[in-house]
């Protein structure tokens, strides 16, 4: 699983390109809102984060959150962030 704090400074290009180039990747969670830090005890980020990575040990979605990006989707994330 890679997981993808979102940052509004930058553009999470490395981040696509470990998904594009390493086909063991079976899920990528980005967690909007996070920041920096997925881990630093502010608002909820914690929980969201210990949520996607049960989810993803128990193979169960992570709901609400989706599966994305994808690799199809990369060019589409990378445009929304710029």
């Amino acid at each position: 699983m890679l997981m993808i704090a979102e940052c509004s400074s930058q553009v999470r290009r490395w981040e696509t390109t470990v998904l594009a180039d390493d086909p063991a990747i079976r899920r990528t969670q980005c967690l909007p809102g996070v920041g920096h830090h997925m881990w630093k005890g502010l608002d909820d980020n914690d929980d969201r984060a210990v949520a996607v990575i049960t989810a993803f040990l128990q193979g169960k979605p992570a709901v609400p959150l989706p599966n994305y990006p994808a690799r199809d989707d990369i060019p589409a994330f990378l445009r929304d962030r710029e």
